[in-house]
Parts: structure tokens; sequence; C-alpha cells
């Protein structure tokens, strides 16, 4: 049941400030965008570069990298605001994670979207998942009928993530029915048997790899 929120009552209540908030771990409800990224580039080379236009920025690195965002916003609302466009945050929902900790993850992610997303920046947001327990409330939040996005990063390494990678993907479409799946990384052929709606795009390291081919 959706429920309003009582500023005073959270920590970082600012992010989600007036939202409404769905699903058993009352994540902030998110709005839909049609968007489809291009010339995407991760927050840490964006940040390095001293935030350029024309680009999209992803969040699909190691944690660290924009732990900064999640501390103060505020510092960087202009510049998310001068991209193109954002892929939303990726906290990670590790396996060997306890649960707890894999939804305090999301939540996070949820109320970064929802406060750059209030803030006037569009905002592809990202699913998050472990194990098939997670779609018990993963999906909490996310619109419908909108530009979603997954990384395959991790979950090609090995027969288990591999499958849990393409169950989740197919979970998504079934139950958010997205317009657009954004894939960084790919391609997957099982899932490009099943759906058209799939979107990728080069990842942090193949990026880099095509970088290194192109510099020799």
């Amino acid at each position: 049941m959706a429920r309003n929120l009582q500023e005073e009552s959270f920590k970082y209540s600012k992010y989600i400030k007036g939202a409404e908030l769905v699903g058993s771990e009352g994540f902030p409800k998110l709005s839909p965008t049609q968007a489809i990224p291009n010339n995407v580039i991760s927050f840490n080379e964006w940040r390095a570069k001293r935030y350029p236009k024309g680009y999209w920025v992803d969040h699909f690195i190691y944690d660290y990298f924009f732990n900064c965002v999640y501390a103060n916003c505020d510092r960087y609302l202009d510049h998310y605001r001068n991209a193109d466009g954002v892929i939303g945050t990726d906290y990670s929902a590790y396996r060997d994670m306890p649960a707890y900790h894999r939804k305090e993850s999301v939540g996070r992610n949820r109320e970064i979207d929802y406060y750059l997303q209030s803030n006037g920046v569009n905002v592809i947001p990202v699913v998050s998942y472990a194990y098939p327990r997670d779609f018990e409330w993963c999906l909490d939040g996310l619109p419908p009928n909108s530009s979603v996005a997954i990384s395959t990063n991790g979950s090609m390494q090995n027969f288990v993530s591999h499958e849990m990678f393409i169950e989740g993907a197919i979970e998504v479409q079934k139950r958010l029915k997205p317009s657009h799946l954004i894939i960084a990384g790919g391609p997957v052929p099982e899932l490009d048997a099943l759906f058209d709606n799939i979107v990728y795009y080069p990842n942090y390291s193949q990026r880099l790899m095509i970088r290194r081919k192109q510099n020799g």
C-alpha cells in the first residue's frame, strides 16, 4: 500500500520528499521514460572529464566511485542536468550479500533516481537482483512500460550467474513490460531470441578494450 513520506523520520528524507512509497520495503515510485541512451560513459569517466555535455552517464561501476552522489546529491545536480540523460545508480546486490544488504542497495538506487527525476533529470531506472526470491521486492517502485536498464557485469562468469541473469531479465520483461530493455554489455543470444525490445551498449570494460585497440 502506498504511503506518504514523513520527512523527519528518515536520514535521507530529502531525497524522497513527497514520494509515493510502494511495496513491502516502501521504495519510492519512479516515473517512466521512453529514452534510449547513446554515447554512454560511466560516472567516474564523466567526472574525470569534468562533466562534459553530450553524454549519457551510467553507474555500472564499483560502488565507491559514486558513493559521493549518495552522500551529497545536490553537489552533482547541475552536472546531471547538463548530461543528455542518466542511467540510474547500481549499488551492488551480490549473491553473497545478506538479503537486507541487497534491499538497502536497491533502496539507495531508488532514492537517488527519484531525487534526480524530481529535479528535472531524465533517468532510466536500473534493475538489480541476485536470486529469484529478490523479485518479491526488487521491482517495486520501477515504472512499467518504460525504458529500464540492467548490466551483464559479473553475470557471464559461470553457469549459475548466467542462468540467473537470463531468468531475471525474462521476469523483468514479464512483469514490467518495458518499452526498451537497455543492457550494458551483451549481446545475449538467449534474450535476443525471445524479445525485440533490447538495446545494447558497450559497458565500461568493453569501452576500455575498444579504446586500447584504437590506440594500438
